[in-house]
C-alpha cells in the first residue's frame, strides 16, 4: 500500500526547484510590529488570526480562529474548489497560540489537564501529529503555509561550556522543531538599529539566529517583506539553473507527495479475503499456513496474530498485506 512500485523507482526523474511560491512552507518570526502580519497581508492570504493583529490594518483577509476546532473547520472548508479559488496561500498568526490552542484539544481529547498526564509521553505525540496532520495536509492541497511567530532570545551552553545567545521562537521548542522540519524558507525578523530599516535574516552564518532555508543559494540577509523574499527566492532559484542547468528549475508547482494514510478496515477486510481465498487451497496446512505465519511474525513479532493488531498497526498490516500479495504472485508464476 506504499505509494510507491518498483517501475516508480527506477523511472524516478530528479528534482527539481519551483518559481511557484505555492508550493513552499514559510516560517517567519520576529519583533513586534515589525511586519510579520502585513507580510502575510501582501502574500494575499487568508489570514487565522488567533491574537486578531489585523485591525489596524486595511485590505487583509482574516478569520478570528478561538479554538483549534476553528482550525479544523478551515481545513476540511479549504478541500471546497470555491475556497481554492478565492484563496492560494494560508497563515498561521500566530503558531504560538495556534499550538496552544492544539494541546488544550488534544488534552480534552484525553480528558487531562495537561500533555503530561498522558501515559508514555502520548500527549507530545499526539499533539505533533494533530499538528503536522492538518497543516501537511492543507500542503498537499497547493497552499503556500506561512507561519508567523514572535522572538526571544535564548542562552545557548557550547560543548566546552562557553555560552552565547542566541534569538529564537518563543514558541516552546518541541513545537518549534515540528514548524521547522515542515518549513522550506525560516526568517527571522527585526529592526536594523544601525539604519532603522527592517531586515529578515534568512541564514545565520554564526549560528546566534535560528533561521535558515532548504535553498543552497538563498541571500542572508534581505529587506523585510513579502516581495523582497519573492525576489531573494528567484534570485536563488537563478542561481540554482546557473549552477546545475536549467533543467533543474521549473515555473510550475511542486506538488508534494501525498501523505500515505492507510485505512485499517479496508486493508483489515482485504487480509482477510486473501486468508479466506488460500483456505480453499488443498495445500493450505501444509503449504500456506506457515508462510503467513512467518509473514506475521516478522512483521508483528513471533507469535502474534493479525486479530491482536490496533488501528494503530494499520501500517503494519498493510505490510502484511503486500508481502502476502507478493508471495502468492512469486508462487504463481514460478
Amino acid at each position: 500500500m506504499a505509494n510507491f512500485t518498483l517501475d516508480s523507482l527506477i523511472n524516478m526523474e530528479p528534482s527539481v526547484v519551483s518559481r511557484d511560491l505555492s508550493g513552499y512552507i514559510t516560517y517567519v518570526f520576529g519583533a513586534p510590529k515589525v511586519g510579520k502580519s502585513t507580510l502575510a497581508k501582501d502574500m494575499g492570504a487568508l489570514i487565522l488570526s488567533f491574537e486578531d493583529g489585523t485591525r489596524a490594518m486595511s485590505g487583509a483577509y482574516a478569520q478570528i480562529m478561538q479554538s483549534w476546532g476553528d482550525v479544523r473547520t478551515i481545513a476540511r472548508l479549504a478541500k471546497d474548489p470555491r475556497f481554492k479559488e478565492r484563496y492560494k496561500a494560508l497563515a498561521i498568526d500566530t503558531i504560538d497560540v495556534a499550538a496552544s490552542l492544539c494541546e488544550k484539544w488534544v488534552c480534552s481529547q484525553n480528558g487531562v489537564e495537561k500533555l503530561g498526564d498522558i501515559a508514555w509521553g502520548g500527549g507530545w505525540t499526539q499533539l505533533k501529529k494533530e499538528i503536522e496532520t492538518t497543516f501537511r495536509d492543507l500542503a498537499l492541497q497547493g497552499y503556500a503555509i506561512l507561519f508567523i511567530g514572535h522572538d526571544k532570545e535564548k542562552t545557548i551552553t557550547r560543548p566546552d561550556g562557553t555560552e552565547y545567545t542566541k534569538i529564537v521562537p518563543t514558541v516552546s521548542d518541541s513545537v518549534n522543531n515540528i514548524i521547522k522540519n515542515m518549513a522550506d524558507i525560516i526568517g527571522y525578523g527585526c529592526m536594523d538599529w544601525r539604519t532603522g530599516e527592517r531586515v529578515m535574516y534568512l541564514r545565520s552564518n554564526d549560528g546566534t539566529i535560528d533561521c535558515g532555508t532548504r535553498f543552497p543559494y538563498m541571500a542572508e540577509r534581505i529587506p523585510f517583506g513579502y516581495k523582497p523574499l519573492v525576489d531573494a527566492l528567484n534570485e536563488a532559484i537563478d542561481k540554482e539553473a546557473e549552477m546545475n542547468g536549467a533543467s533543474a528549475v521549473t515555473d510550475k508547482k511542486i506538488v508534494r507527495e501525498e501523505v500515505v494514510t492507510y485505512d485499517f478496515d479496508k486493508i483489515l477486510e482485504e487480509f482477510n479475503t486473501i486468508i479466506t481465498s488460500l483456505s480453499k487451497e488443498a495445500n493450505f496446512t501444509e503449504f500456506w499456513a506457515p508462510r503467513v505465519t512467518e509473514i506475521t511474525d516478522k512483521i508483528l513479532g513471533k507469535g502474534k496474530k493479525v486479530s491482536q493488531c490496533s488501528r494503530e498497526q494499520a501500517e503494519l498490516l498493510s505490510l502484511i498485506v503486500d508481502e502476502l500479495k507478493a508471495m502468492i504472485s512469486e508462487h504463481t508464476n514460478a
